[in-house]
């Protein structure tokens, strides 16, 4: 969590950790739909809701990556 909050603070665009909370939230839905509500997927070692602690984050670093290259696409 420390080192993708240091990569956004590194980066440019300050209104990323706005995109990173809204990835965390849509992440935190998504997968605790998936498991607790549909049960299609399940994890050996949940942290809280059925689902590892680091998957929230590793989705809204993906919305922050998906953002960036969309701006790189857009350029070229």
């Amino acid at each position: 969590m420390v080192l993708t909050l240091g990569l956004i603070n590194f980066h440019k665009d300050k209104t990323e950790f706005i995109i990173f909370a809204y990835g965390i939230l849509i992440g935190i839905i998504v997968e605790v739909i998936g498991t607790q509500v549909s049960g299609y997927q399940s994890f050996t070692r949940p942290d809280f809701g059925g689902i590892p602690m680091w998957l929230p984050i590793a989705w809204g670093y993906g919305f922050i990556a998906m953002k960036r290259i969309g701006l790189i696409l857009k350029e070229l």
